[in-house]
C-alpha cells in the first residue's frame, strides 16, 4: 500500500511517478452544481462552454478555492453523438477548445486541467457487445473529441462514468493512441458492486485497463461512496493508482426539491476517508456534489492520517442478492379471475388483533424459491400480508404482479406496490385491470425512485401522473370508470394505500400533503420506517383525526455499516443518534441481534399508538421480521384473551 502523508497538490503534465503516494483532489460535479444553481436541467450542460462560459468558469473557481487540485473540463457528453441530440455536432471542436479555456482560467495554476470524456454508447446498451461497425463508429467519435481536448493544451484525460469495461477500453486505446504520454484516468461506472456491466470482475478490468495504458484505474458516479467503499474492499491492490470519485449518494425524487441525492457532505467525506485509508490517492466527486464536498473532503484528509491501516471490513455493509437454486415447484392453473382477496383495512378495524404486513423483496434473478420460501415462513410465523415493492429505487426486480399471483395461488395475500415511474396511463390501466382480475385486492400507490440511478439508467421515468392523481384514478376505477372515462361494465373493489414519508424537513407540510392523499381517495397509510419511538407518537397525534387506518414501518438493522449506509444514503429514513451509537458499539458477530432487539422496543412503543405494524425484510433475510412477527403475535394474543374476559 502507498504510504506518505497528506498534500494536496496540481500535478504537471506527464509527471505521474509521485501520484501513488500523495492525494490528488479531483473537482466536484459540474451538470448537476449548475442545474442547483438555477440552469434548467433540460439545458446541455457542455453548450455553455460557448453561451455562458463566466458561469462555467465560476464553478471551477469554486471547486479550487475548495481545494480541488484536479479541474475536469466541462466535457463529459461533448463528443458528437450526444451533441446531435441538442443539434450542436457542428460544434463538437468548439465546445471542447473553450471548455478546456475556461477551466485553465480558473485554474489559475493552481490546479491542472483534465479534459472529461464520458460514453458515448454505454448509457443505452446494457452490455450488449458492440459490433464492428459501432466500434468503428464510436473510434472516431472519441478521437474527435481527444484530439479538440489535446489541441486546446489539456494536462491529463479523464475517461468517466462507463459502466462497460469493453466501451472504456475502446475510448482509452483511441485516446492512447493519439496521445502516448499523456496522463489518463480510466473510471469505470458498475451497477453492481464488484463488477462491471458487461460482467467482468473488477480486479481483472482494473489490470486489462492498465495494460491498455491506463495511468489511473477507478471508480466513479452511480455506486455512491458507501458501494464504491465495498467495491475496493473486495479488490486486490496492485500498488498501482486508484481513483474514487462516487456521487453525492442515491438519487431520488424529493417532492419538495424535485431530483435530489441522498447523504450530507459529513457522511461523503467520513466514506471517502475510509476508501483512502485502502490505499486510493485519487478522489473526488461526481453526480450530486458540490464545493462544500470537496471542502469537507479536503479538511477531514488533513485532519487525521488517512494512511494506516485498512478499514476493517463489515460483514453485512449493503444489500447482496443470494443466488439460490431454481424453482422447481409445479404452478396450478390460473383461473381467469381470482376471487378478491380480504381488505386491509378491514383487517385494521379489528380492535381485538394487531395486523402485521412483512415486506419482502422480489428477486433480482430469475430464481424465486428463496422468496417462497421467506413468505411461507412469514405466514406462518403469524403475517397477515406480504408486500412487495415495484422495481424499489429502478433496480430491475421480477414483476410484483406474477408473485402476487404465485403468493394467491399458495394461500398467501398480497398487497402490491404500484409505482407511476414505469407505466404510461395506458399500461398503469392496464397493469391495474391485471391485478384485480388476479384477485389482488390492496395496493400502495407510490411515485417510485427515479430510473437514472437504477440498473438501466437510460431507461425513461415516466411519471405521467403523480401518486395523488394515480390515487383519484384508481378511485375512478372504483366506481367503474376507466381513465379515459369508458366504462369498465363494472366497479374495481381496490384498496387503496399511500406512503408517508416522515423524515422530512418541513414535517407538518408532509402531513399537509398525506391529507390531500386521504382526500385524493387513499384508504390506508403505510410509513417509512421509523426508528424515533417519539417520532411515532407524533405521527400517531397528528394523523388520528384522518380517518384512515396507519401502519407504522420497522426495519430491523443487521450491522454498523448498514444503519449508517440507511441513515445518510436510504432517501426517506433516519436514524436517532443513540441507536446508531448502538449499532457501533456492537460486535460484528452481535450486531445483528442487537438490530433485532432494537426492532422489538419499537415494536413495544409502535403497539400502543397503532392496530397495524408494517415489517420491511432487510436483505431477504425473512428468518429476521419472521422472529419480530411471532413477537408481536405473542404480545398481542395475551391482550386479546384479557379484552374478551373483560367482555370487550
Amino acid at each position: 500500500m502507498p504510504s506518505g502523508g497528506w498534500e494536496t497538490w496540481s500535478i504537471p503534465p506527464r509527471e505521474l511517478a509521485a501520484a501513488a503516494s500523495r492525494y490528488v483532489i479531483f473537482d466536484g460535479a459540474m451538470a448537476t452544481y449548475l442545474h442547483q444553481c438555477g440552469v434548467p436541467i433540460r439545458v446541455c450542460a457542455e453548450e455553455l462552454n460557448l453561451s455562458k462560459p463566466m458561469l462555467v468558469e465560476q464553478v471551477h473557481r469554486a471547486y479550487v478555492e475548495a481545494g480541488a487540485t484536479v479541474v475536469q473540463t466541462n466535457t463529459f457528453a461533448a463528443n458528437r453523438l450526444d451533441l446531435a441530440r441538442y443539434g450542436l455536432d457542428a460544434e463538437t471542436a468548439a465546445i471542447n477548445h473553450q471548455a478546456v479555456i475556461t477551466a485553465r482560467v480558473a485554474a489559475a495554476q493552481r490546479a491542472s486541467v483534465y479534459g472529461t470524456m464520458g460514453p458515448a454508447a454505454g448509457g443505452t446498451r446494457y452490455g450488449a457487445l458492440l459490433t464492428a461497425d459501432e466500434r468503428s463508429r464510436l473510434g472516431q467519435v472519441y478521437e474527435e473529441q481527444a484530439q479538440a481536448l489535446i489541441a486546446a493544451g489539456i494536462d491529463g484525460i479523464v475517461l468517466e462514468t462507463f459502466p462497460d469495461l469493453e466501451e472504456l477500453l475502446l475510448a482509452l486505446r483511441v485516446v492512447r493512441s493519439i496521445a502516448p504520454d499523456l496522463p489518463i484516468v480510466a473510471n469505470l461506472s458498475p451497477e453492481e458492486v464488484g463488477v462491471t456491466r458487461d460482467g467482468v470482475l473488477l480486479t481483472q478490468a482494473f489490470a486489462t485497463l492498465r495494460d491498455a495504458g491506463a495511468s489511473v484505474v477507478g471508480l466513479n458516479c452511480r455506486l455512491g461512496p458507501y458501494g464504491i467503499l465495498r467495491s475496493f474492499e473486495q479488490i486486490a491492490f496492485d500498488g498501482g493508482p486508484y481513483a474514487a470519485v462516487p456521487n453525492g449518494g442515491i438519487l431520488h425524487r424529493s417532492e419538495s426539491e424535485g431530483l435530489a441525492y441522498t447523504g450530507d457532505v459529513d457522511d461523503f467525506a467520513r466514506v471517502m476517508s475510509d476508501i483512502a485509508r485502502l490505499g486510493v490517492r485519487w478522489l473526488g466527486g461526481c453526480c450530486g456534489t458540490t464545493p462544500e464536498h470537496i471542502r469537507k473532503l479536503v479538511l477531514t484528509l488533513q485532519a487525521q492520517d488517512a494512511i494506516g491501516t485498512p478499514a476493517e471490513p463489515d460483514q453485512n455493509p449493503l444489500p447482496v442478492q443470494v443466488v439460490v437454486a431454481d424453482e422447481r415447484a409445479e404452478v396450478d392453473h390460473v383461473a381467469v379471475e381470482v376471487p378478491l382477496g380480504p381488505s386491509i383495512v378491514d383487517m385494521l378495524a379489528n380492535r381485538n388483533r394487531t395486523t402485521v404486513i412483512v415486506e419482502l423483496d422480489p428477486p433480482k434473478h430469475l430464481s424465486a424459491t428463496r422468496f417462497l420460501a421467506g413468505a411461507k415462513a412469514l405466514c406462518e410465523a403469524g403475517a397477515d400480508m406480504i408486500t412487495m415493492a415495484d422495481n424499489s429505487l429502478g433496480s430491475v426486480r421480477i414483476s410484483n404482479m406474477a408473485l402476487a399471483s404465485v403468493l394467491k395461488q399458495r394461500g398467501i395475500e398480497p398487497l402490491v406496490h404500484v409505482t407511476c415511474r414505469d407505466r404510461n396511463l395506458i399500461g398503469q390501466q392496464s397493469h391495474l385491470m391485471g391485478l384485480h382480475v388476479l384477485g389482488v385486492r390492496n395496493i400502495l400507490l407510490i411515485t417510485g425512485d427515479p430510473s437514472r440511478y437504477g440498473d438501466l439508467p437510460g431507461a425513461t421515468s415516466v411519471y405521467d401522473v403523480s401518486s395523488m392523481d394515480l390515487t383519484k384514478m384508481v378511485r375512478k376505477l372504483n366506481d367503474g370508470v376507466g381513465f379515459s372515462g369508458k366504462p369498465l361494465q363494472r366497479p374495481a373493489q381496490f384498496v387503496i394505500g399511500t406512503a408517508f414519508n416522515p423524515h422530512v424537513h418541513n414535517f407538518a407540510k408532509a402531513v399537509d400533503r398525506l391529507r390531500r392523499k386521504v382526500e385524493a381517495g387513499a384508504d390506508f397509510v403505510m410509513t417509512q420506517p421509523v426508528y424515533d419511538p417519539a417520532l411515532m407518537e407524533r405521527i400517531a397525534d397528528v394523523t388520528q383525526d384522518l380517518g384512515v387506518p396507519i401502519l407504522i414501518g420497522i426495519m430491523p438493522l443487521t450491522s454498523a455499516r448498514n444503519a449508517e449506509f440507511i441513515h445518510h444514503q436510504v432517501p426517506g429514513i433516519s436514524i436517532p443518534a443513540d441507536i446508531l451509537s448502538r449499532m457501533r458499539e456492537a460486535a460484528p458477530e452481535e450486531a445483528q441481534e442487537v438490530g433485532v432487539e432494537i426492532a422489538k422496543s419499537l415494536v413495544d412503543r409502535a403497539l400502543s399508538c397503532y392496530r397495524g405494524i408494517y415489517l420491511v425484510t432487510p436483505f431477504l433475510k425473512y428468518d429476521i421480521t419472521a422472529r419480530l412477527t411471532a413477537y408481536i403475535r405473542e404480545l398481542t394474543v395475551p391482550a386479546v384473551a384479557s379484552a374478551a374476559r373483560g367482555g370487550l
